[in-house]
C-alpha cells in the first residue's frame, strides 16, 4: 500500500497538507511511508488514550481483591458464574 496514490491518499487523511504540496518530489522519497505510518499510529494511540481519560472509568479491582462482605447483596456465585 505503498503506491503514490495511496500515499497521496493517506496524506490526505492526516490533513498533512505541506507534504501534498510536495506531493510531485516527495512520493518517491522512502521516508514518506515510515512518516505516514508513524503519524497514523501515534494519532490513534493518544485519541484512544483521550477517549479513556475522558471517560473517567477510574481504576478497577481485579476479583481476588475484592470485599465480598459489602455490599451485603453481592450475590458473590453469580458474579463468578461462567458466562456462555
Amino acid at each position: 500500500m505503498n503506491t503514490p496514490d495511496a500515499l497521496q491518499t493517506r496524506a490526505h487523511a492526516l490533513r498533512l497538507y505541506g507534504l501534498l504540496a510536495l506531493r510531485p518530489d516527495a512520493v518517491s522519497e522512502q521516508w514518506i511511508a515510515p512518516l505516514l505510518q508513524g503519524e497514523e499510529d501515534g494519532r490513534g494511540r493518544r485519541s484512544l488514550e483521550r477517549r479513556i481519560r475522558d471517560a473517567r472509568l477510574g481504576s478497577f479491582k481485579p476479583l481476588g481483591d475484592f470485599d465480598w462482605a459489602w455490599p451485603n447483596r453481592c450475590d458473590r456465585a453469580a458474579v463468578e458464574e461462567p458466562c456462555g
